[in-house]
Protein backbone atom coordinates (compact mmCIF):
# COMPACT_ATOMS: atom_id res chain seq x y z
CA UNK A 1 0.00 0.00 0.00
CA UNK A 2 1.87 3.40 -1.16
CA UNK A 3 0.86 6.31 1.33
CA UNK A 4 1.81 10.11 1.13
CA UNK A 5 2.06 12.83 4.11
CA UNK A 6 0.60 15.18 3.93
CA UNK A 7 3.97 17.23 2.77
CA UNK A 8 4.34 15.05 0.10
CA UNK A 9 1.19 15.18 -1.53
CA UNK A 10 1.16 18.92 -1.36
CA UNK A 11 4.44 18.73 -3.26
CA UNK A 12 2.20 16.59 -5.85
CA UNK A 13 -0.12 18.74 -5.83
CA UNK A 14 2.13 22.19 -5.82
CA UNK A 15 -0.19 23.45 -3.30
CA UNK A 16 0.97 24.09 0.29
CA UNK A 17 0.71 21.76 3.26
CA UNK A 18 -1.81 23.52 5.50
CA UNK A 19 -4.45 23.06 2.33
CA UNK A 20 -3.89 19.51 2.71
CA UNK A 21 -4.22 19.75 6.63
CA UNK A 22 -7.10 22.19 5.58
CA UNK A 23 -9.35 19.44 3.30
CA UNK A 24 -8.19 16.75 6.03
CA UNK A 25 -9.68 18.63 8.61
CA UNK A 26 -13.63 19.52 6.37
CA UNK A 27 -13.48 15.62 5.53
CA UNK A 28 -13.17 16.60 2.08
CA UNK A 29 -9.62 14.27 1.90
CA UNK A 30 -10.17 10.42 3.88
CA UNK A 31 -6.75 9.79 5.78
CA UNK A 32 -5.52 7.76 8.95
CA UNK A 33 -2.98 8.20 11.05
CA UNK A 34 0.13 6.17 12.56
CA UNK A 35 1.41 6.06 15.78
CA UNK A 36 -1.44 7.87 16.93
CA UNK A 37 0.06 11.12 15.57
CA UNK A 38 1.61 11.04 11.93
CA UNK A 39 -1.19 11.48 9.08
CA UNK A 40 -1.34 9.48 5.89
CA UNK A 41 -3.31 9.31 2.83
CA UNK A 42 -3.82 6.51 0.76
CA UNK A 43 -2.70 6.01 -2.78
CA UNK A 44 -6.37 5.43 -3.58
CA UNK A 45 -7.41 8.30 -1.94
CA UNK A 46 -5.73 10.65 -3.44
CA UNK A 47 -6.27 9.19 -6.76
CA UNK A 48 -10.08 9.50 -6.45
CA UNK A 49 -9.91 13.11 -4.70
CA UNK A 50 -8.06 13.95 -8.12
CA UNK A 51 -10.42 12.15 -10.49
CA UNK A 52 -13.19 13.96 -8.23
CA UNK A 53 -12.13 17.53 -8.17
CA UNK A 54 -9.70 17.21 -11.34
CA UNK A 55 -6.69 18.49 -9.12
CA UNK A 56 -4.41 15.96 -10.24
CA UNK A 57 -1.12 17.30 -12.23
CA UNK A 58 -2.44 16.51 -15.82
CA UNK A 59 -5.58 17.80 -15.49
CA UNK A 60 -4.00 21.29 -14.25
CA UNK A 61 -2.89 22.96 -17.54
CA UNK A 62 -6.49 21.65 -18.98
CA UNK A 63 -8.38 23.51 -16.31
CA UNK A 64 -6.52 26.92 -16.03
CA UNK A 65 -6.61 29.68 -17.96
CA UNK A 66 -4.21 30.85 -19.85
CA UNK A 67 -2.13 33.33 -17.99
CA UNK A 68 -4.14 32.23 -14.50
CA UNK A 69 -2.99 30.31 -11.26
CA UNK A 70 -4.59 26.94 -10.39
CA UNK A 71 -5.57 28.88 -7.30
CA UNK A 72 -6.92 31.99 -9.48
CA UNK A 73 -8.67 29.57 -12.02
CA UNK A 74 -10.28 27.95 -8.35
CA UNK A 75 -12.20 30.44 -7.26
CA UNK A 76 -9.14 32.79 -5.22
CA UNK A 77 -9.50 36.62 -4.64
CA UNK A 78 -6.86 38.37 -7.42
CA UNK A 79 -5.19 40.43 -5.34
CA UNK A 80 -3.75 43.00 -7.71
CA UNK A 81 -8.12 43.23 -8.63
CA UNK A 82 -8.41 43.95 -5.45
CA UNK A 83 -6.06 46.69 -5.11
CA UNK A 84 -7.45 48.43 -8.15
CA UNK A 85 -10.26 48.74 -6.24
CA UNK A 86 -8.94 50.58 -3.60
CA UNK A 87 -9.61 54.17 -2.72
CA UNK A 88 -6.46 56.47 -2.80
CA UNK A 89 -4.77 57.03 0.31
CA UNK A 90 -5.50 60.27 2.54
CA UNK A 91 -2.73 63.15 2.52
CA UNK A 92 -0.27 62.83 5.40
CA UNK A 93 -1.28 65.45 7.89
CA UNK A 94 2.49 65.19 9.41
CA UNK A 95 3.98 67.05 6.14
CA UNK A 96 3.29 69.83 4.56
CA UNK A 97 1.31 69.61 1.19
Amino acid sequence: MTTFTPAKLAQRWECSERHIRNLISRGELPYFRVGGKLLRIRQEDVEKFECQSGDSPASEANTASHGMTRMESAGAIDLAQQMRKRRPASPRLDTRN
